[in-house]
């Protein structure tokens, strides 16, 4: 009895604002948009026909793209357009694609992408309820979205242990 009256005591809060909403909830129709808007990249061809490239960090090979992964699981590959500073839900500036033991590209992410000379450190751009923060190397604030594929590490944490490491 004790529980049930603690429950509806915080939904009561919550509902009248008494207790803050937290940061990491998103509005599950934010992210059925951007599922939404995803669908038409399921094929990298068609993110190749919308503009999108390989985000490659090999200057002999820029047509390839370069995988990421780490101890804390994969990523994939990037295709990315309109690294422009500008923030829009409904436009990521990346496709992330894991890459399949066939070698099939499967999108599984997007990525938002700012230049870090258009950030303030001190007050990172807020997307979903999340602040960008800085690439571990690159001269980028980033934010990625695990819009395709479930992440138990959490839908905006960077890497998916669910995700095959890079071939």
């Amino acid at each position: 009895m004790k529980r049930r009256i603690l429950a509806v005591t915080t939904a009561l809060m919550v509902l009248v604002g008494a207790v803050p909403a937290l940061a990491h909830e998103v509005p599950r129709s934010e992210l059925k948009e951007l599922r939404a808007v995803t669908a038409a990249y399921l094929s990298v061809d068609a993110a190749l026909a919308d503009g999108f490239v390989a985000f490659s960090l090999d200057p002999d090979n820029p047509d390839t793209p370069t995988c990421f992964d780490s101890a804390d699981g994969g990523m994939g590959v990037h295709y990315v357009r309109n690294i422009d500073g500008v923030v829009d839900a409904n436009d990521p500036e990346a496709m992330v694609y894991e890459v399949k033991r066939d070698g099939e590209l499967k999108l599984v992410a997007v990525e938002y992408i700012i230049p870090a000379t258009e950030v303030d450190p001190e007050n990172p751009p807020v997307l979903f309820g999340h602040e960008f923060h800085p690439h571990s190397f690159l001269p980028v604030y980033i934010l990625h979205v695990w819009v395709r594929k479930a992440n138990p590490s959490g839908t905006f944490a960077d890497f998916n242990p669910d995700v095959r490491p890079c071939p």
